[in-house]
């Protein structure tokens, strides 16, 4: 499991997000969990760390109601952007 941190990790891996700032210790543990466990290889030399974990906002760029699904985006977005949420994420 994720530690008690909801991750969702986007479809070509590159980014994996946590709605809210969360402790970027708890989040690189979150991510750390989550890869070894979608890897099944306990022994890997890589980790993410807690220096990786980004704290960015967000807005919603395509509803829940779309066709291709949810999007959201952070570029050029801060906590004063309409409609702004605040995201944790590691970019890989």
């Amino acid at each position: 499991g994720s530690g008690g941190v909801p991750i969702v990790e986007n479809e070509d891996a590159t980014h994996v997000y946590s709605y809210g700032h969360v402790d970027p210790q708890a989040m690189a543990d979150a991510v750390n969990a989550w890869d070894q466990e979608m890897v099944g290889d306990f022994s890997m030399d890589w980790r993410t760390g807690a220096d990786e974990v980004q704290h960015a906002y967000a807005v919603t760029i395509k509803g829940a109601g779309d066709p291709e699904g949810w999007w959201m985006s952070w570029r050029d977005v801060t906590a004063e952007t309409p409609g702004a949420f605040p995201i944790s994420l590691v970019t890989r």
